[in-house]
C-alpha cells in the first residue's frame, strides 16, 4: 500500500512503551483503505477472483461437469479454495510490498518516528490494519457470498462449521504472507526485491517439498489443500501447520520490529 497518507491525522497519545502511538499509526494505515478507491475496488476485485469463477461449474459448464466424479457441485465447492490458496498470497505480497519501503523512500517513516511513536508500533500497526482489511475484503466477504451461492446450488444451507474453518485456513495463509512481506520490506532496500523473494518463496515451495516432503507440516504450504478437505466434510491429517504457521507469523513480526529498531531512517 502507498505511504501517501501516512502523515495524516496524527493525534496526541498518552500510551508508552512498545505500543506508543499505535492508535494514531493504525488510523493512518486505515485511511489507505477507507479514504481511497480501495474501499470499493478491493471488494470487487476479490469477489471477481474468488466468487465469479463459480459461474463455470454452477452455470456455464454445469451439464458437462455433471458427468464427472462428484458432479458440478463438488467441483464448485473447491473453486474458492483453489483460487484463494494462490491468489490471496499473491495479492497480499503485491499490496504490502511497499508498506515500509515507500515510507522509507519518501522520508515519511523518519518524520513519523520523530514523533511520539515507537518503532514496534510502526510495524505492528501496518500488520494489524492491512491484515485485518485484507481478511475482511478478500476472505470474509467472498466467503459469505460464495456460501450463499453454493447453498442455493445445493438446495439448502451448507454445514457452516467446516465451511468457515476452511476459509479460516485461507485467512491464516494470508496472515503468513502479510507478515513475510513486512519483514522482507524491513530488510530490503527496493520493492522489486520484496516482490521477487516473496513470489519465489510462494511458487518455489512445491519444488522444495518434493526434495524435503517433511517440511510440508512446518508452515502454511498445505493450508490450501487442507481447506478443500475441510470444506468437503473431511478431516485434517495433521494439525501441525495450524501451530507452525502462527509461530512463523510471530517470528516474522519480531524480526521486522528488531530490524526497524536498528535502522536509521
Amino acid at each position: 500500500m502507498s505511504g501517501a497518507t501516512a502523515g495524516a491525522d496524527l493525534r496526541p497519545v498518552a500510551d508508552r512503551g512498545a505500543w506508543l502511538g499505535f492508535g494514531n499509526l493504525a488510523r493512518n494505515e486505515a485511511a489507505q483503505w477507507t479514504r481511497t478507491r480501495s474501499a470499493w475496488v478491493q471488494p470487487l476485485v476479490w469477489l471477481a477472483i474468488l466468487v465469479a469463477p463459480l459461474l463455470l461449474p454452477l452455470v456455464l459448464m454445469r451439464e458437462l461437469l455433471e458427468a464427472e466424479t462428484g458432479g458440478a457441485f463438488a467441483m464448485a465447492l473447491q473453486v474458492p479454495f483453489q483460487m484463494g490458496s494462490l491468489a490471496l498470497p499473491i495479492g497480499t505480497i503485491i499490496l504490502l510490498h511497499g508498506a515500509i519501503i515507500a515510507e522509507r523512500e519518501t522520508g515519511t517513516a523518519a518524520w513519523i518516528l520523530s514523533k511520539p511513536a515507537s518503532r514496534a508500533a510502526f510495524v505492528l500497526a501496518k500488520f494489524a490494519v492491512h491484515a485485518s482489511a485484507l481478511t475482511l475484503v478478500a476472505v470474509l466477504l467472498p466467503a459469505v457470498v460464495a456460501y450463499g451461492a453454493l447453498s442455493r446450488a445445493a438446495g439448502g444451507a451448507l454445514p457452516l462449521a467446516p465451511y468457515a474453518a476452511a476459509f479460516g485456513l485461507l485467512a491464516l495463509n494470508l496472515l503468513f504472507y502479510a507478515a513475510l512481506t513486512l519483514v522482507l520490506g524491513a530488510f530490503a532496500r527496493g520493492r522489486g526485491v520484496v516482490l521477487a523473494v516473496g513470489l519465489i518463496l510462494l511458487f518455489g515451495v512445491d519444488a522444495a517439498l518434493v526434495v524435503a516432503p517433511r517440511l510440508a507440516d512446518a508452515g502454511p504450504w498445505m493450508l490450501g489443500r487442507m481447506a478443500i478437505v475441510l470444506a468437503g466434510g473431511g478431516t485434517l491429517v495433521t494439525p501441525l501447520p495450524l501451530f507452525a504457521t502462527p509461530a512463523w507469523i510471530a517470528a516474522f513480526l519480531a524480526l521486522a520490529v528488531w530490524r526497524v529498531r536498528r535502522e536509521e531512517f
